[in-house]
């Protein structure tokens, strides 16, 4: 292929892209989820925590993600199962996406795992692996979504997990970005950017838009095979984020008194 056809292809997948999938995506991003996270985090750049706030905060991130990690990879093998039988040159490709997010969370390109930067991340503000290992300091929340993260991912239709993964992805953005800044911003927390210990912000900043656009073109990809299955990948979305939304609130009003 020539380079004008090769550029005439990357075009002609890029519209695929957003002919495919723009709607589940549109959905994700004008979810009221994602008015509940941008809310906790205008009140989380207003001050710093105290100790009994960011251990409440930690653990919740580590509940509800538990079973997040090998959900991933668990997926990336059913999405390829599925796929397969149909595309059995090039089924792979599709749940390669959502492998790749996996590569990171533990830690084969270019870091240890994501469990240990956060614990790492945690220990230097004063919050040990104990504290945020246990569930009775997350709000209830985090671990309904964190118990039900582990069926989704698991033993939902593979359409609803990867609405799942897909909508976990979106919201990152919300989360790392945001909160990349403000742990740099508050003298209390004693972090700066090339600080060891805040690798754990900075990997998500710097890898989680990366993980969005191919949760993207994961969901393109497999609606071109599956389009019956929109339904069951918006059911996925709206379980997350349903879920999501209510454990953002929890946090919001029990650390910053809001309603």
């Amino acid at each position: 292929m020539d380079t004008g056809q090769a550029m005439i292809a990357k075009i002609a997948v890029q519209e695929h892209v957003s002919q495919g999938c723009e709607d589940s995506y549109e959905y994700c991003t004008r979810h009221s989820a994602l008015a509940a996270i941008r809310l906790f985090n205008l009140h989380f750049s207003s001050r710093a925590l105290t100790s009994s706030e960011l251990r409440l905060f930690l653990a919740s991130m580590a509940t509800f993600n538990r079973h997040t990690i090998g959900g991933i990879a668990i997926l990336a093998g059913r999405i390829s199962d599925e796929v397969l039988p149909l595309l059995p040159k090039t089924g792979h490709e599709i749940g390669a996406y959502v492998l790749d997010a996996a590569v990171d969370e533990y830690g084969l390109r270019e870091s240890i795992t994501h469990v240990e930067l956060g614990r790492n991340f945690a220990e230097y503000l004063g919050i040990s692996s104990e504290e945020v290992e246990a569930r009775s300091n997350a709000c209830s929340a985090a671990i309904e979504l964190g118990d039900a993260l582990f069926s989704w991912y698991r033993e939902k239709p593979v359409a609803f997990a990867l609405g799942v993964h897909t909508a976990s992805e979106v919201t990152s953005i919300d989360e790392f970005v945001p909160w990349h800044d403000i742990f740099l911003k508050f003298p209390q927390y004693r972090f700066s950017r090339e600080s060891p210990e805040f690798e754990y912000m900075r990997t998500h900043y710097i890898h989680e838009p990366s993980h969005v656009n191919n949760a993207r073109l994961c969901i393109a990809r497999y609606l071109d095979v599956h389009p019956e299955n929109g339904r069951l990948l918006r059911e996925g979305m709206h379980a997350y984020l349903g879920a999501y939304q209510s454990m953002f609130q929890q946090l919001d009003a029990r650390i910053f008194g809001s309603i």
